[in-house]
């Protein structure tokens, strides 16, 4: 099962078959990610509480996963 952390405003997925763990940052005006282990100081948060744009990324992208099985995904973008 997927799940999403917060560490400043970075955010991390991890829990997703087939993909590394995975961190998300605003770079400009838009989110990009790059496998990255979970900080040990990082904060559990829902889908709720995600930044809107970064909650339909990950929806997306987690989707697509899920479609694609055990595909191999490097990451997010």
């Amino acid at each position: 099962m997927a799940a999403i952390h917060r560490e400043g405003e970075a955010y991390y997925l991890g829990g997703v078959v087939g993909v590394p763990d995975l961190c998300w940052r605003r770079e400009a005006d838009r989110w990009v990610s790059a496998p990255a282990a979970l900080p040990s100081g990082a904060q559990k948060v829902t889908v709720q509480e995600l930044p809107d744009d970064l909650r339909e990324e990950l929806l997306a992208f987690v989707a697509r996963a899920q479609a694609m099985g055990s595909g191999r995904l490097d990451s997010g973008n």
